[in-house]
């Protein structure tokens, strides 16, 4: 259904411009931004320009990398597409399926929820994109621990406010982010956690965060494979681990209201 907006009037970021940490002035220390390491490549793309854009077409390592975010459902996803489909870019339809983003690639003008990351309709409808997570911390903790990052920067060649979020607050938690129900209806719901409580998810896993930041550690075992949530002192969030072999290596994850979470994968184990 529409969001407002129409087709484009949320304008992507497509030619993103990245600075150091003594560049990023504009930046408080508890200013959520969506961290990424990634091929070599250490980044931060900070909540407060991606609220107004919502993707970010970009490269990382010389390779097409969109960063993506939702901020009705809290999720922000690295896509590309897969081996065997062009390189795409992506914009906003201006609609929204179950209050998720929809976004269009200009290529074939094919359609994508960006929480399904899959195609609903148009030339590529079926395939899915390669994703790579980001991870959700503050801009302290990430150039803390990541002194040698680049962070992009409000030079987006758009007129748009930077600072001010028209849903709420992420420091101090406040508006629509915590209270109330999704902005726009959905077609299933679940009672199992609040509407904005958030998970960690993995297609066929969704593990309560708010349970990983108690434990620090919580295992569970998704069709033979062992998985292990850790809380990271550092960043203040929640990775997502899987045994390969003797190691543990990443997993694909992201953050997401449940809500939206049980619309997408409603037949995924819940970890709680």
């Amino acid at each position: 259904m529409s969001g407002g907006p129409g087709k484009d009037g949320i304008p992507s970021i497509d030619r993103p411009r990245f600075v150091p940490v003594n560049k990023a002035g504009f930046l408080d220390d508890d200013d959520p931004v969506f961290s990424l390491e990634y091929r070599g490549e250490v980044r931060a793309y900070p909540q407060l320009v991606l609220v107004r854009h919502e993707i970010v077409n970009g490269t990382v390592a010389g390779e097409p990398l969109a960063v993506t975010y939702c901020p009705l459902t809290g999720t922000v996803i690295g896509l590309s597409a897969p081996s065997g489909v062009q390189g795409l870019t992506f914009g906003t339809t201006g609609r929204t399926v179950n209050s998720n983003l929809l976004m269009y690639d200009r290529q074939t003008g094919s359609e994508w929820p960006q929480l399904l990351a899959t195609a609903v309709s148009g030339p590529l409808k079926g395939t899915k994109l390669d994703t790579v997570p980001l991870v959700w911390t503050t801009w302290k903790q990430w150039r803390t621990a990541h002194p040698d990052t680049e962070v992009m920067s409000i030079d987006t060649g758009a007129l748009r406010s930077y600072g001010s979020d028209p849903y709420g607050s992420y420091p101090g938690r406040s508006g629509y982010y915590v209270k109330g129900g999704p902005l726009f209806p959905v077609l299933a719901t679940s009672d199992r956690f609040d509407d904005k409580h958030v998970v960690v998810g993995g297609g066929r896993l969704a593990i309560d965060k708010d349970l990983v930041r108690a434990n620090r550690i919580v295992r569970t075992d998704v069709g033979g494979t062992q998985v292990e949530a850790r809380w990271d002192e550092k960043l203040g969030t929640a990775l997502v681990l899987q045994r390969d072999g003797d190691r543990w290596v990443p997993a694909d994850f992201l953050d997401s209201m449940w809500f939206a979470w049980y619309f997408f994968y409603p037949n995924s184990q819940v970890r709680t």
